[in-house]
């Protein structure tokens, strides 16, 4: 009911974002019109204005006189993304470690028995939305209120421009890396917490930029 009293382009700009999300729209796809307008039940007007606010956010890109493909990260754009992602995760961390409250933490555990006990043989969207949920925990214990939504528009681009499958090998070393964050938070352990994520990001990294060349 809510969805119903947004805007046409809004409502086509959150469905087009709930196909990627259920993998029904993949990297390189061409977005062709006719058939986005049967599956959204919508016309093309706000179809378009829909797709342009997805690539403001740069989930599609539109090509002149070829229209609206589905981004396709490459090898070096995901090391660029990864870069920027490791700066981002120890600013996170600097804000957490000093802002925490005991509330905090047990949200934190919360995150990471979700993500720990998820089963799925391989790494999946709701592995890596159990997996952002953890690190946004993180982000909000910060408690910095512009650099919040800074990274969870981040998280967000990663959620939809990358195919995570290929960081199915790192899964049981990624929920100790998780477990491992958490301890060094609750001792407050700065510098220790820096180790772990950035040797986290530097896994994910690796694979993702190997697949993709």
């Amino acid at each position: 009911m809510e969805n119903e009293k947004k805007p046409k382009h809004f409502q086509a700009y959150r469905a087009v974002k709930a196909l990627i999300a259920e993998h029904k729209l993949i990297p390189g796809q061409k977005l062709i019109l006719r058939d986005m307008e049967e599956m959204l039940g919508m016309s093309k007007t706000p179809i378009i204005n829909g797709l342009m606010m997805l690539e403001q956010e740069g989930i599609v890109v539109s090509k002149t006189n070829r229209g609206f493909f589905m981004k396709e990260v490459t090898a070096e754009e995901a090391e660029h993304i990864y870069d920027l992602r490791e700066k981002l995760e120890s600013i996170s961390i600097d804000y957490a470690i000093a802002n925490y409250e005991a509330s905090d933490l047990v949200r934190l555990k919360q995150k990471l028995e979700l993500y720990s006990g998820y089963f799925s043989p391989v790494y999946d969207r709701k592995r890596l939305q159990y997996d952002t949920d953890f690190h946004m925990q993180i982000a909000e214990m910060g408690r910095n209120q512009f650099f919040i939504p800074l990274i969870k528009q981040f998280y967000e681009n990663i959620y939809f421009s990358l195919n995570v499958a290929f960081l199915t090998a790192n899964i049981d070393e990624f929920k100790s890396d998780h477990a491992m964050v958490v301890e060094a938070i609750k001792n407050r352990e700065l510098k220790r917490a820096k180790e772990i994520l950035k040797k986290h990001t530097r896994a994910a990294r690796k694979l993702l930029v190997a697949a993709l060349r």
